[in-house]
């Protein structure tokens, strides 16, 4: 258990220091770089990675406390993540329109589209299939099985799901 604990609590710190060291970076990158940035169009796509890599952190804390005993899961749970899961896709796809229409800079363009496509795999990564092979336990699942293995966070909103309906 002390190892499951410990991962989790890993997994929860990475997440919450990813979601303010990389805006924190980016945008000095943005700042320092000079030049004509489209502010609104790049905030926006950073904000999305953000909003999800926050998500990440939220779950891994409300994990942690389930499996140490400290607190089931919620019973919100259910509603508050299949809202984000939602609620990120309809950002994505809305993004994905105003890049269509609007015309930006090459750089202003590879910005949102490279933000863009990290929401995206956090996304798959979190609700759908599990993209982070970081252990060896991981990897020995990938190379049994030959398929990534599903998200935990799918899983849960899955399991919780079935509860709620009953």
């Amino acid at each position: 258990m002390t190892g499951l604990t410990n991962r989790l609590r890993y997994l929860r710190s990475r997440e919450a220091l990813a979601a303010v060291v990389l805006p924190a970076v980016i945008i000095w990158k943005w700042w320092s770089g000079g030049g004509e940035v489209a502010w609104a169009m790049r905030i926006a796509a950073l904000s999305l990675l953000v909003y999800i890599l926050v998500q990440g952190t939220l779950y891994w804390h409300l994990k942690l406390r389930a499996v140490t005993g400290e607190a089931a899961l919620p019973a919100w749970f259910y509603q508050l993540f299949r809202g984000f899961k939602w609620s990120n896709f309809i950002a994505m796809a809305g993004m994905l329109v105003v890049l269509g229409y609007r015309s930006f800079s090459e750089t202003d363009m590879q910005w949102s589209i490279g933000l863009l496509l990290g929401a995206v795999l956090e996304q798959i990564n979190y609700y759908h299939y599990q993209l982070m092979y970081d252990t060896r336990a991981a990897f020995d699942h990938l190379r049994r099985h030959g398929r990534l293995r599903k998200a935990a966070l799918g899983i849960d909103i899955a399991r919780a799901g079935a509860r709620t309906l009953r």
